[in-house]
């Protein structure tokens, strides 16, 4: 389990829009710095998002905060160009230039990005741990959302797993999450607001431009996720009030909705 006073209630993801041609670099870094000063610590990125683009992001906007102020998590396994990678070698070459990339001295939490039980090897798990022998790395876990966190759970090794926490899950997910946090792992929850009720907008930013794609290409593909349609704010406090979760990791493009998320929360600006 994480215990880390960094370790915020409500993390800011940086990925999506955050990784590329959705948003400016300055955009992002601005929303990170305004993260920081709403009490935001725990921020959450990876090495396939932009091709290292969101972890350079991170790293310059986080340069003038004290390291031991922040909480820090990238991923490894599926790296730049999305290519899939879960051998010890390959996972340490990701590890250390995610650190060259965000400059950051060490990183609090190395997630398996959606790694099979197979991959989770014991050459794998040994090398994950010199990691934190050494220092450069606090804690590991899996990101995944099904049979891949139920091995992971079982192997009595990671801090901390990685799924989503919504009210669209169904029974199986939700007490797989539970019997993470039975078992002593945090639950970092991602996909949110995922099945909520969308704002109608014209697209005005690159931010609602890169949403708009999304929905667009959720719908052309089927993959439009499931919910009740509630108003967003109203899906974190579901998932904050769920207690499948220790923290909660959302991703934003505007200042204002940043704010509503850190007040729902009851993060101390």
């Amino acid at each position: 389990m994480i215990e880390d006073a960094a370790f915020s209630r409500l993390g800011f993801g940086v990925t999506g829009p955050h990784a590329g041609l959705g948003l400016s670099r300055n955009r992002t870094e601005t929303l990170i710095r305004k993260a920081v000063e709403l009490g935001v610590t725990l921020f959450d990125t990876g090495p396939a998002y932009g091709r290292g683009e969101a972890e350079k992001r991170l790293g310059h906007a986080l340069k003038s905060v004290p390291r031991d102020r922040v909480f820090v998590t990238t991923k490894a396994g599926i790296h730049p160009g999305k290519k899939r990678d879960f051998s010890p070698g390959a996972v340490e070459m990701s590890f250390k230039d995610s650190l060259s990339r965000m400059g950051c001295g060490h990183i609090d939490l190395l997630l398996l990005h959606g790694p099979s039980a197979a991959e989770m090897d014991e050459r794998l798990i040994r090398r994950l741990q010199a990691f934190k022998e050494h220092g450069v790395l606090r804690h590991i876990g899996v990101c995944g959302r099904g049979a891949e966190l139920d091995h992971a759970i079982g192997l009595d090794v990671f801090d901390a797993i990685m799924a989503p926490v919504n009210d669209g899950l169904d029974d199986a997910a939700r007490n797989r999450l539970r019997r993470a946090r039975e078992q002593g792992l945090s639950v970092i929850g991602i996909e949110v607001m995922a099945g909520a009720a969308t704002v109608a907008r014209l697209p005005l930013t690159r931010g609602d431009w890169w949403y708009a794609a999304r929905r667009l290409k959720q719908g052309l593909t089927g993959t439009r996720p499931d919910g009740r349609g509630q108003p967003a704010p109203d899906a974190l406090h579901w998932a904050l009030e769920s207690g499948l979760a220790d923290a909660l990791v959302c991703l934003t493009t505007r200042p204002g909705n940043l704010e509503t998320n850190a007040r729902l929360a009851g993060l101390p600006a």
